[in-house]
């Protein structure tokens, strides 16, 4: 794997209205924006201990905005079949939110109603997004892993230096299984390595060659499936990635976006 001569960059930005939010809100998301979703689900609920309901967009409209409290939204959606209904379901019902968005035409909408929404673009958008909520969550609360994630935000570029170790374990061969907490990277490595990759529960055996990505912190969940694997004939490789459970899905989007562009990495 070459690394170009031009740096790779990461521009994160400032998301306001964190600060401002309730106590008790819901975050509405698809497949497409786990990555965005589950960043801000998880750190809010490990870093300021609120409680956050995590919804599905489907769900969401057919099932509970009837009866929800749609006065404290965040949505993350990117396609415009989704961005609509979800704007107009928000106006019938006078809900009140925000909806953070990679869709750049979303930039001529206005929001319907109460809800504002923040159009970002670019070919990082979701993982730009999804750091940019961390260092938002984290310069809010004080406490001492809030303050080592700030950290780690801070000097970006260090990130060079790790991706570069970590790239030399990177082997994408054969059926890729992800742990419970690396799931939200999903559909990013979907859309970069243009192949299906499974959770721990859906994966089935019949490959001859698999690769697990897993985190320190969940790295037993999978354990016994390599073994049983391995006991079968199976080639089995194992990828760690010792970092912080909350950066690690954003970490592990990033390596993908590299280890699928060979003529300008980092």
């Amino acid at each position: 794997m070459q690394f170009p001569k031009d740096r790779f960059s990461l521009n994160l930005f400032s998301i306001p209205f964190l600060s401002t939010i309730g106590p008790d809100f819901t975050i509405v998301y698809n497949r497409k924006s786990e990555l965005e979703a589950f960043t801000l689900y998880r750190a809010l609920s490990q870093l300021s201990e609120k409680v956050v309901r995590l919804v599905n967009l489907y769900d969401f409209l057919f099932s509970e905005k009837p009866y929800a409290d749609v006065n404290n939204v965040i949505a993350f959606l990117h396609d415009k079949n989704d961005v609509i209904p979800f704007l107009d379901s928000m106006w019938s019902l006078g809900g009140k939110g925000y909806l953070i968005t990679c869709n750049v035409d979303m930039k001529k909408e206005k929001g319907k109603g109460d809800v504002e929404i923040l159009s970002k673009e670019g070919e990082l958008c979701e993982i730009e997004t999804s750091l940019s909520l961390l260092k938002e969550i984290s310069s809010i609360n004080k406490n001492k892993r809030s303050e080592e994630i700030l950290k780690e935000l801070s000097s970006l570029n260090t990130l060079e230096e790790w991706l570069k170790e970590k790239v030399k374990e990177v082997d994408f061969n054969g059926l890729i299984v992800l742990s419970p907490l690396l799931l939200p990277a999903r559909n990013l490595m979907q859309k970069y390595l243009n192949t299906e990759i499974k959770s721990h529960e859906d994966f089935l055996g019949s490959s001859n060659t698999y690769t697990f990505i897993t985190t320190g912190a969940d790295v037993l969940t999978v354990r016994r499936m390599e073994f049983e694997l391995r006991a079968k004939g199976k080639n089995v490789r194992e990828i760690i990635f010792d970092v912080d459970p909350l950066l690690a899905p954003v970490y592990l989007s990033i390596l993908t976006y590299l280890f699928k562009q060979p003529a300008r990495v980092l």
